[in-house]
């Protein structure tokens, strides 16, 4: 067999072969929790967020950040929320999984046009996660033996590791990151700053937030080495979380991201593992 075909063989069982939908499944539960923790969070404020009651920029005065869809009224909250939690418990619990899929990322887009700068990327990584649920191949089989195309969960593995790549890249290429050993002190000193980091940069010495910002671009930018080879997978896992934890104690508002990145995780995590680990718990 000649080379380019070798190639092409590899490329096509890379994204075609049959593989355990478990990852896709552990993957969409711990999404959509995510999700459900996230809007709870923003429904408080709901108000603010989706009705003319909050600040909202005009089109004259920022067409980017203004609403582009109509806001809701006080008397369509309530339908609005009842909907968008109910997809996603039928999401959660298999009832019509893949229309409610699709009634969620409508709730996604929409509250996305409505409140742009809210937004930003947490949701578009929320419509993304999501589009690939809605699109991906039912299994064929039941149990251990099912078996889906393995596209969906490729391009989940690969979208984390270009987003780790891509942040490393800005980092070290676009921003400061190597000139300077306390760009993460001063970072989590603004106006991400929560009690817990204002308590560690009081007790911390600058030196401790210095290896933790060369371990976190370290980690970026070594995230294919770290997570593609099985042997390493451990290490690569010890170290995204522990980044994502600490992200999610010391920036505000972040650990809805880091709660989303963690998710991804468990694309990696061995199909006989996460049958295990999800036998124990259930």
């Amino acid at each position: 067999m000649s080379l380019v075909a070798r190639a092409r063989e590899g490329w096509q069982r890379f994204w075609y072969e049959p593989v355990d939908p478990i990852q896709l499944d552990a993957f969409r539960q711990a999404f959509t929790y995510t999700l459900v923790f996230y809007t709870f969070a923003w429904a408080q404020h709901a108000g603010e967020w989706l009705t003319a009651v909050g600040y909202h920029p005009t089109p004259a005065v920022d067409a980017y950040y203004a609403p582009h869809v109509p806001l809701l009224t006080r008397a369509t909250l309530g339908p609005f929320f009842a909907v968008y939690f109910g997809a996603m418990l039928a999401i959660i619990f298999g009832w019509a999984r893949r229309a409610a899929t699709w009634l969620v990322i409508a709730g996604l887009l929409y509250v996305s046009l409505a409140d742009p700068i809210s937004a930003f990327t947490i949701n578009r990584l929320y419509i993304f996660g999501f589009l690939i649920l809605a699109l991906a191949p039912g299994p064929s089989g039941q149990g251990p033996e099912a078996r889906i195309a393995a596209w969906p969960i490729r391009v989940l593995q690969v979208s984390l590791l270009i987003h780790y790549v891509a942040s490393g890249l800005c980092k070290a290429l676009r921003g400061d990151w190597l000139a300077y050993d306390d760009v993460l002190w001063v970072q989590v000193q603004g106006v991400y700053c929560t009690e817990a980091a204002a308590w560690l940069l009081r007790v911390l010495p600058a030196g401790v937030w210095t290896l933790l910002q060369h371990a976190a671009l370290g980690f970026e930018l070594l995230a294919p080495l770290l997570l593609l080879p099985r042997r390493l997978r451990p290490l690569g896992f010890l170290l995204g979380i522990g980044l994502h934890l600490v992200v999610a104690v010391t920036m505000y508002q972040l650990i809805y991201f880091s709660l989303q990145m963690i998710s991804l995780y468990l694309v990696f995590v061995s199909p006989t593992l996460l049958r295990r680990l999800l036998a124990r718990l259930s």
